[in-house]
């Protein structure tokens, strides 16, 4: 290989590596800044909205609920529904269109979530003639 084709073919390779760069970050912009803060607002503001969420924990046994508070503000409610007893269970809500919120096994725990607006609901388990031996419960939505 002659001179000239040695010294072209180093200068390419040296060239080369100059492409390739460092591993280096570019200085950011004010634009990705300013993008980034806002992508971390909106991740703040989704886990702001998930805790904002109001979580009742309601035990249910041999025919009763245990748990469930008289008052709950309006909005976003959880209910952890846990079966401590020897029956299946669920919690049924009858003022939104007998809507299941969770069904358990015995020893099982199960949860779901509802937007409720201010007003009254009647809480039941729809299993057998649970509501009529008393899993039964008001609550009152303000």
């Amino acid at each position: 290989m002659s001179r000239l084709a040695l010294s072209a073919a180093a200068l390419a390779v040296l060239l080369g590596l100059a492409a390739c760069g460092t591993d280096e970050p570019e200085p950011a912009t004010q634009d990705d800044v300013a993008a980034e803060q806002d992508a971390d607002n909106d991740t703040a503001d989704d886990t702001d909205a998930a805790t904002d969420a109001e979580t009742i924990s309601v035990d249910a046994g041999e025919m009763y609920f245990e748990g469930v508070p008289d008052t709950v503000p309006a909005g976003t409610i959880t209910f952890e529904l846990n079966n401590v007893g020897n029956a299946p269970h669920d919690l049924v809500i009858e003022e939104h269109d007998d809507h299941t919120v969770a069904e358990v096994g015995p020893g099982e725990s199960a949860s779901g979530t509802v937007e409720l607006e201010p007003g009254t609901y009647t809480l039941y388990c729809s299993i057998g003639n649970h509501r009529q031996d008393g899993m039964e419960v008001t609550i009152t939505v303000e």
